[in-house]
């Protein structure tokens, strides 16, 4: 003689239905978690391998640094041209060091920018004057950055990114907020770092030359450009 099968109550779906859900509930967040702790680890290595060819294309020049500038007809020496396409990389100095554009490009970007790095304008750029054009004049590399990431709200990055000096207190350009309230910035030693932003007009500005005072975020960009005068308590 077969036995039946008993087949699930709605109760009982419904039952599994919400564990399934809350599992989902507990688990997505670390599942985020994880894929933005990815996401940054591969933009930094991103960062890491541009100032790496920043250093060889130095070497190789005798201690000439790239323009941070993006016009190659002016500059022939800029490390990238204008534009939004892959030729625009082609055309940069640096390309010859890292002949791949996803190396130029923070994975993620939620922007599309082909390239959403931008160079310090102290290190051959738009200054303000005077600008270091060779290594030798580097003198705290480990605290002055190369690379960092910008939105530009023209549509793609065009220039270098200018900080003023110590004591302004206004904003140039615009760092973008790929990964929330956290910066990242690649110093011309090679190495790559966080930068933990505290001032939320930091992630929610969307112009340029906008006057923030005493913020904090626009202190540790001034002790990093690589030129005084220095922030109090930011002195390399």
């Amino acid at each position: 003689m077969s036995r039946r099968r008993r087949a699930f109550t709605l109760v009982e779906l419904l039952v599994v239905i919400g564990i399934i859900a809350i599992l989902i509930a507990i688990l997505l967040p670390a599942l985020n978690k994880a894929r933005e702790h990815s996401r940054r680890t591969r933009c930094m290595s991103n960062m890491r391998q541009l100032t790496i060819a920043w250093l060889l294309y130095i070497e190789s020049n005798k201690g000439k640094l790239p323009g941070s500038n993006t016009d190659v007809n002016a500059h022939p020496h800029d490390w990238v041209d204008a534009g939004d396409g892959i030729d625009a990389l082609k055309r940069g100095t640096l390309w010859p060091y890292v002949n791949n554009w996803e190396a130029y490009w923070c994975p993620n970007d939620r922007i599309h920018y082909m390239r959403t790095y931008s160079m310090n304008s102290w290190l051959d750029g738009e200054g303000p004057a005077p600008v270091a054009t060779r290594l030798s004049q580097l003198k705290f590399p480990t605290s002055t950055f190369v690379f960092i990431e910008e939105m530009d709200p023209r549509g793609y990055l065009i220039n270098s990114f200018m900080v003023l000096p110590y004591p302004s207190a206004e904003w140039v350009d615009i760092p973008a907020p790929m990964h929330d309230r956290v910066g990242l910035l690649a110093f011309a030693d090679g190495h790559a770092q966080q930068w933990i932003w505290t001032n939320p007009s930091t992630w929610q500005r969307t112009g340029f030359n906008q006057s923030v005072p005493k913020t904090d975020d626009l202190k540790d960009l001034q002790g990093w450009r690589g030129s005084g005068p220095w922030p109090p308590g930011r002195v390399p």
